[in-house]
């Protein structure tokens, strides 16, 4: 999945960066794309905490020259982000319609261009995340964080605004472009889904990770004959599974 992740950033950003936060006993040998390895002390029963402290860490060692993004790694980039950088921003979130958790904690934007104001926020939220949120450091306690930290209701949220958090320009990005998650089926990626910006493969989701990529992103960037035949093959295979799940849902109303 990492390695497709960032495969896919390079479509659209050939020179991008690509780093691993991890910790010191992973093994990325079967990595193809070039990428940096940054080794943390982590505790697995801690994992959320532990990757906000860990990006936090990171983040301030490096956020200077050019924006970060941070990523959980079953995303795909799926277009080109430079919509987004239209925008005067320091920090960009993706939000939903949920009351407990607006914002996914699964890809944020740090902006370069005040990259003391992008550290701040997020030394901020990482903060609320210990002080108030220990409880959850296994898991979902980094966007509870992040809801404290924006501090806003959830009917002032709108799509592609940015609100002022202590002076940090936040843009709210819409989950339905910016972090779309596609139901669990093989019929919601029989399509490129080219309106959709970045993809998100959460859950048992990870299943369709592979086949959207074949499919659709990788060969976008190559006219080898395999390649583009085995492109072929996958969306052949994918609208078999399509007719597949409609002949079992009807067969069994």
């Amino acid at each position: 999945m990492i390695d497709m992740m960032f495969s896919s950033a390079r479509l659209f950003y050939p020179g991008a960066k690509t780093t691993i936060l991890t910790n010191h006993n992973s093994n990325f040998d079967d990595i193809s794309q070039r990428s940096e390895i940054v080794r943390f002390d982590t505790d697995a029963s801690k994992l959320m905490l532990g990757r906000a402290i860990a990006q936090l860490d990171y983040v301030q060692n490096n956020l200077n020259e050019n924006p970060m993004i941070l990523v959980d790694s079953d995303i795909l980039l799926n277009a080109s982000l430079s919509p987004v950088f239209k925008s005067d921003f320091d920090v960009a979130v993706t939000w939903r319609l949920n009351e407990k958790m607006p914002i996914n904690g699964g890809f944020i934007i740090l902006n370069n261009v005040r990259p003391e104001v992008s550290l701040n926020f997020f030394t901020r939220f990482v903060a609320i995340y210990q002080q108030n949120y220990f409880d959850e450091a296994a898991w979902f306690g980094d966007q509870l964080a992040l809801r404290d930290a924006i501090g806003i209701n959830l009917h002032d949220y709108g799509e592609n605004s940015i609100v002022d958090v202590e002076g940090c320009r936040i843009l709210l990005l819409p989950c339905d472009v910016y972090n779309f998650s596609p139901r669990n089926q093989y019929s919601e990626i029989n399509s490129n889904l080219s309106e959709k910006i970045v993809l998100h493969f959460k859950g048992e989701r990870k299943r369709l990770m592979n086949h959207f990529w074949k499919a659709w992103l990788k060969p976008r960037n190559s006219f080898a004959p395999w390649v583009l035949f085995d492109a072929w093959r996958e969306r052949r295979w994918l609208q078999q599974q399509a007719n597949d799940e409609m002949l079992d849902i009807s067969t069994k109303r």
